[in-house]
């Protein structure tokens, strides 16, 4: 019977150090190697921090060269990695969640649903794609995206086994925007996975607790504080998790 490993990356970013967050990614992502991950998702503007004044300065195109360690590493683990960047778009600059599949495949999802201060930085995305193989299929959603009972909607309706979200939440908004995952997860029958960020970053104090549910709406992995790696296996329909510290946790 086969095992899907999926995982939420509970990182830390140092504001605007593209090249160390890169590198502190590529750890999360060689201890999920060693857990035969599937599926690693990292919080929402994961690369470069919530800085969304340096959105602009920062943005880079999907096939910038900086990125070509996670095309290799997604080839070498056989692992789909999902990273949180600001992306260049044409004459746009995107929210986006890239995507690196094994088979060097490159997708990239634009958030849909920008609050008011990122509409002055980014403009709303529409792509929605949908990856993966036979009972594995992922779609995705970044943050104020999930309280969008639509787009979860979509989401299932198109086949998805897993709604995968990237996201910046403090303790203010943790708990609401739990309910509506769980909800999804019910009312869909999609298993969820959230990536939230471990440490302060853009001003936000983030709750971490990265968590991910069954298709039944029930919480079968969460994290705590700092950063941490939350796992959860599916064998057959049976699902089980864990969470476990990062192994090279860092201190902005």
């Amino acid at each position: 019977m086969s095992v899907w490993s999926i995982a939420a990356a509970q990182s830390g970013s140092r504001p605007g150090n593209i090249a160390a967050n890169i590198e502190h990614h590529l750890s999360f992502v060689r201890q999920a190697a060693e857990h035969q991950v599937d599926f690693l998702m990292f919080p929402e503007l994961s690369l470069t921090g919530y800085e969304l004044a340096l959105a602009s300065e920062l943005a880079m195109p999907m096939n910038d060269a900086r990125l070509d360690v996670f095309a290799d590493a997604a080839a070498k683990y056989r692992m789909s990695i999902v990273t949180g960047l600001p992306l260049q778009d044409g004459e746009s600059t995107r929210l986006a969640a890239l995507t690196f599949l094994p088979d060097g495949t490159r997708l990239a999802y634009f958030k849909r649903n920008l609050v008011e201060a990122e509409k002055l930085f980014f403009e709303a995305g529409q792509s929605v794609p949908l990856f993966g193989y036979q009972h594995h299929y992922v779609a995705m959603a970044v943050c104020a995206d999930i309280s969008v009972e639509e787009f979860a909607r979509d989401a299932a309706s198109r086949g998805a086994n897993l709604y995968a979200t990237s996201v910046l939440l403090s303790e203010n908004g943790y708990a609401k925007d739990c309910e509506y995952l769980a909800r999804w997860a019910r009312e869909f029958n999609i298993a969820v996975l959230m990536a939230n960020h471990a440490l302060p970053t853009g001003g936000y104090q983030s709750a971490g607790k990265s968590a991910i549910w069954d298709e039944n709406g029930r919480q079968i992995a969460v994290g705590g504080s700092g950063e941490q790696l939350i796992i959860a296996r599916r064998k057959g329909r049976e699902w089980s998790g864990e969470a476990q510290a990062l192994r090279t946790a860092i201190a902005l």
